[in-house]
Parts: C-alpha cells; sequence; structure tokens
C-alpha cells in the first residue's frame, strides 16, 4: 500500500510538473529567435494635474463621453500598465452566447485568448473544402500559418522588420503590425495542443488599439529588442486609455481598411476612417503598400453603412472578443463563430426594395437567387490588385523601395468583379464553391486558366465532376459578386499538385531594397522558421495536412536545403484565380439595374453561368420592354 501511494504521488507530481512546464516545453522547441520574452513596456505615469488636462483635452476634441475617466479617476489610477489595469475591473464578464442568447460569467482574458484576433487562426472550419474533397475542419488555420500571394511573405517569418534604406531613413514593416499581441513573434505556441500562454504574452497584449478612442498610431512602429529582435510597439498613454469605447468603425479599420480600401486610399469626407494611412509612424513610418486586397472600402463616399456611421459589430455578432466573420467565407479561414449568420436580411427584409413602386416588385423576385451584393457593389476602388507580379519589382520614388508589380487594377464588373454562384463554402485556395440552381450541372467554379506544364495532362473536368460537384450541390447557391485576384509568386516546385504549391516568402528588407526576388527569397529560406517548416515536427503535426488539402500527397521536407538556394523553385500564377467575397462598399445609387445583366452586353456570361443555350437569348432580353 505505501508502495502504491509513493508511486501514485510521484505520478501525480510528474503530472504536475508536466503541465505547469507544458509551455515552457513548447516554445524551447521553437527557434531562439521565434520564443517568447518579458517586456517591459515604458508606463507614462501622470499627476493629478495632468490627469485633468487628458481628461479635458478628450471632452472638448472627440464627441464621445470617455466613462473610463471618471471610473480611473475615482479608483486612483494614474498610470496605465497594459492588460493588468484593465482586469483589476474586467477579470470576468457577462457574455450572451451569440447562438443560443444565453448570459455568462467567462474569464475575460481567456476568452479572448481563444479569439482569432489574438491567436491569428482557429481550428473550425465547416465550409472550407481541400480539393481532396475533405473538409477542414479540427485543424489549425489563419494567417498564422497561411501562405498568402498577396503580402509575398509568411506571418511566422515577416513578422516585425526594419528596412534600411540607402539614405538613412529605416521603414517598419511585418505581419505584426495588424495583431493585438506585442511579442517578438506570431503565437506560434498557441497552435500546439495543451498550449497555455505565457505571462510575458499576456501582459503584451494591446487592448488599446481596439478600445481606445485617441490611439496614436504614430507609435505602431517596430523597435528592437536586446537582442535585435523587433517588436510592434504600443500606445500605452493614459491619454489613450482615459479614452476607453466600445469599439467603432474608425477602430476596427485601424487595421481591417488594408484589406478593404488598401494602404493608399482616404476618404475626403473622414479620413478618421484611414487613421493607420495618415499616421504611419514619426522615426521609423510603415510601408503604405498599394493595390488593395479587395478594393471595398468601408468609409462614407463607398459605404452607405459607414455613411450611418455604423460599427462593424453592429453587423459582426460579438461573444464576448469573439467575432462572428459569417457562416459564407473563400478566404478568410480563420472564423471565431463559423455558425453565426452575417448577413443583409439581419436588418432587411427578403423583400427589401420599395421605394420605386415600377421596380419594387420586379427586384424583390431576385432575392431569392442573387445576393444583394451582387448589385450593390457594381465596381471596386481604383487602388485595387487584381494580378499582382512579385517578379518584377518595380522602384518607386516614394518612399525608395521596390515594389511588386500590380499588373492590373480592374474595377468594373466582369474584368475586377466575377459573378460566381456559391452555397456558402470555399476551397483551400478561394474558390467559391457552388452550381447553379437549375441542376443541369453546366456550371464549373473551377476551371484553371493557368495550369502548370507539370500537370498539362490532369484531368480537371473528371476531377471536378467527382470531387467537387457532390460538395457544390450539398446547399442551394445564390449569384454573388466576387473580387478577382491572383498572385505571381515563387514555388518550390517539390511541393505542388494540379491546384498550386507551395509558395517561397520573401525577405522583405532584401525585396525592398534590392529589387531581386531571387535574392530575397533566398535570405528568407535562412530564417529560423523556414528550416523548422521544412523539419520533422511540422511535417508530422501541420504541413502532411496542409498538403493534402492541396491535392498533394503530402510534404516534402527533404529539400530545404535545394529550396534555400534557390534550386527547383519557380515564379509562378495560382493555377485559378481566387474569387474574394466582398462585402462592403455596398452602395444604393450606381447599383446594377436590370439593363446591366439583361442584355447582349451585360455584365454576365450567361453560359459560364450555366444557362442552357435556348435560355440565354431570353435572359439577354429586357423583362421590362
Amino acid at each position: 500500500m505505501r508502495t502504491l501511494l509513493i508511486v501514485g504521488l510521484l505520478l501525480f507530481l510528474a503530472i504536475l510538473i508536466g503541465y505547469v512546464a507544458w509551455p515552457s516545453l513548447i516554445n524551447s522547441m521553437l527557434p531562439a529567435d521565434s520564443r517568447p520574452a518579458a517586456i517591459e513596456f515604458p508606463v507614462e505615469t501622470v499627476s493629478e494635474g495632468e490627469f485633468e488636462e487628458v481628461a479635458q483635452f478628450l471632452t472638448s476634441s472627440f464627441p464621445e463621453k470617455f466613462d473610463h475617466v471618471d471610473r480611473f479617476r475615482k479608483a486612483g489610477i494614474r498610470a496605465y500598465e497594459g492588460p493588468k489595469t484593465c482586469l483589476q475591473c474586467h477579470e470576468y464578464a457577462q457574455i450572451e452566447d451569440a447562438e443560443t442568447g444565453e448570459v455568462e460569467t467567462v474569464d475575460l482574458m481567456q476568452n479572448l485568448l481563444e479569439s482569432s484576433h489574438y491567436r491569428f487562426f482557429t481550428t473550425r472550419h465547416p465550409n472550407v473544402y481541400g480539393f481532396n474533397g475533405e473538409l477542414a475542419d479540427n485543424f489549425p488555420m489563419g494567417k498564422i500559418d497561411r501562405p498568402c500571394p498577396k503580402p509575398g511573405s509568411f506571418a511566422f517569418t515577416a513578422w516585425a522588420e526594419v528596412v534600411e534604406l540607402e539614405d538613412g531613413k529605416t521603414l517598419s514593416e511585418g505581419c505584426g503590425q495588424c495583431h493585438i499581441g506585442g511579442q517578438y513573434q506570431a503565437p506560434l505556441g498557441e497552435i500546439m495542443p495543451g498550449y497555455r500562454t505565457t505571462r510575458a504574452e499576456r501582459e503584451a497584449i494591446d487592448c488599446l488599439i481596439c478600445h481606445a478612442a485617441a490611439y496614436d498610431m504614430n507609435k505602431k512602429q517596430v523597435v528592437l529588442g536586446a537582442d535585435g529582435r523587433g517588436r510592434w510597439d504600443q500606445d500605452r498613454s493614459m491619454l489613450a486609455a482615459l479614452s476607453i469605447v466600445t469599439p467603432t468603425a474608425k477602430t476596427c479599420l485601424r487595421c481591417h481598411q488594408h484589406n478593404f480600401g488598401g494602404d493608399i486610399y482616404v476618404d475626403e469626407l473622414d479620413s478618421l476612417f484611414m487613421q493607420s494611412q495618415w499616421n504611419l509612424g514619426r522615426t521609423q513610418p510603415r510601408i503604405a503598400h498599394p493595390g488593395s486586397k479587395r478594393g471595398t472600402p468601408y468609409s462614407p463616399t463607398w459605404d452607405v453603412h459607414a455613411a450611418q456611421n455604423m460599427a462593424c459589430i453592429e453587423c459582426h455578432t460579438t461573444q464576448g472578443h469573439l467575432i462572428a466573420k459569417g457562416t459564407h467565407t473563400t478566404t478568410m479561414m480563420a472564423n471565431d463563430l463559423p455558425d453565426v449568420e452575417v448577413k443583409c436580411e439581419k436588418c432587411h427584409s427578403a423583400e427589401p426594395h420599395k421605394d420605386d413602386p415600377e421596380l419594387a416588385d420586379m427586384y424583390n423576385m431576385h432575392t431569392g437567387r442573387i445576393a444583394c451584393v451582387t448589385c450593390h457593389i457594381p465596381s471596386l476602388q481604383a487602388d485595387n490588385a487584381t494580378m499582382r507580379d512579385f517578379d518584377s519589382p518595380l522602384f518607386e520614388e516614394h518612399p525608395g523601395i521596390y515594389v511588386y508589380d500590380d499588373l492590373e487594377k480592374e474595377v468594373d464588373a466582369e474584368r475586377g468583379i466575377m459573378f460566381r454562384w456559391w452555397n456558402g463554402d470555399g476551397t483551400f485556395l478561394g474558390n467559391p464553391i457552388g452550381d447553379h440552381p437549375n441542376g443541369q450541372d453546366l456550371y464549373s467554379f473551377y476551371k484553371p486558366e493557368h495550369v502548370w506544364p507539370e500537370y498539362e495532362d490532369f484531368d480537371y473536368e473528371g476531377w471536378y465532376e467527382t470531387v467537387m460537384r457532390p460538395i457544390a450541390k450539398q446547399k442551394p447557391s445564390k449569384l454573388y459578386a466576387m473580387k478577382r485576384f491572383n498572385g505571381k509568386q515563387h514555388i518550390d516546385l517539390a511541393n505542388t499538385s494540379p491546384f498550386g504549391g507551395m509558395y517561397v516568402p520573401y525577405n522583405l528588407p532584401t525585396y525592398y531594397t534590392t529589387g531581386d526576388p531571387d535574392q530575397a527569397a533566398a535570405k528568407e529560406m535562412e530564417k529560423s522558421m523556414m528550416e523548422m517548416m521544412y523539419g520533422k515536427l511540422f511535417k508530422f503535426y501541420l504541413m502532411d495536412e496542409f498538403m493534402s488539402f492541396m491535392g498533394a500527397d503530402g510534404w516534402n521536407g527533404d529539400v530545404y536545403e535545394d529550396v534555400k538556394e534557390l534550386k527547383n523553385v519557380e515564379a509562378r500564377w495560382i493555377p485559378m484565380d481566387a474569387s474574394m467575397e466582398i462585402s462592403h462598399a455596398i452602395r444604393r445609387e450606381g447599383s446594377l439595374t436590370c439593363t446591366d445583366c439583361h442584355s447582349p452586353d451585360g455584365v454576365l456570361d450567361w453560359k459560364e453561368l450555366g444557362y442552357p443555350d435556348a435560355d440565354i437569348e431570353m435572359y439577354q432580353q429586357n423583362p421590362l420592354e
């Protein structure tokens, strides 16, 4: 009995030690330059008089009523020290379940740590299918591990970079600028099973980037630690801390305008929607990237909801820090609440057209088959990218760097905007899955235009009918307007499939300063995280499954040295253009009308959309004539 007790005690202690040490063990597996570390953020302590001056400034400069001024005043808080200051009052919160409506008390920090805004990924993807026909669910996926041909990099390598120019100026660059964590690397540990966020990681979280109306985006620059590693700085001033608000469109767009309207467009009607664009940083400004991802700004000039000053979370339902993106997606793989819908019908009825007595009934007849965005996003903002070539960079005099060549910036329907039948599901590379409701099997959402030479004999049509047609028919489809995009980037030809391959990321400082994509790719491959990505751990835990969704047999990690020397590496277009979901830049005036579609030279390719020849002539006629 004594022996059993001792063994039991030892086993308990071993489990306890393992539990306590597990995060450290996981982080020790990461390269030294990719581990979290304790960060000493400067703390601004103000006197009573300075506190009141800040409070007076906020009252006179902003229309909002800041209730935290009085809370801080009464609690005697005269310094903001990051999340631990917030948690003095907000350790727990009453949160309504987004699906059931039930209210529960949750640990607010834990709620935040489970969000895609912190993790950069989610594991549930109930509407994303691999090219192997398998649902890409229960698999960690998001910007943390998903290569993207738009920036030309991976989040776990291009996190916080300093770009040094010939004239001595320095610029800030990297994926971490749009992340609420403040560490030297993306939160890589979170992707591993059983990981618990370390204290250093929690204390580095930037609460105010989302919650402070007076946040100074000029402070969002790369700063270097004592060991030379870069991280993104934060505004932790008392001015920002006292300006706490429920997130507004203008606070959300500090990061999200990058994808909607890009880093160049600023709305003259209200530039506060583009705070990050005109506050790039005082000493090491962030690089402003031409060519937005979607070309659909959420701003008063472009969107009727922005003109009404609607907040993002009025449509994007929240559950604490978990935010719904909706049940439809082609490219936004990380989704906190994938079962919660974000749709126009939450505010508008299924028969929303009422003002025009002549056309209202005709328009309302279409809502069963045509999505609202199809007519109400008639064009894209001029500075958007539809075809981006990283292999032929161009030099920009200002700010004095080489950038990718956006070969096309199409804005109109048919060219920049594509029309697709969509049931809400998407492929692993951003193709909307759907089928024509007529059930005649004349429509196909996947017709590659840039077939790679290795796969010229691949039976795409047979694959589609066997693998994708059944998935496309699972749910009813509507006709949607989608944003076209393709990128030409270096590809590791030892890890490909008929549908694409693994990108070789570019070292952005090298790319910007030399304009040599080969040199930039070789330089980035030298990073410790790229070597780890080609190693056994990544292969077992992530990459084999990742490549299976790409339609490949698995991950070939044995080619790391070859890829580093750019052997068997070539710049290529994605075989099939991506069709990205668009849902902002909603306009009433200028929306598509009957003749935009129902005419011989209208915006719809009726044959491509799966209409039989016998019906096409009829649909090309204006039904009102």
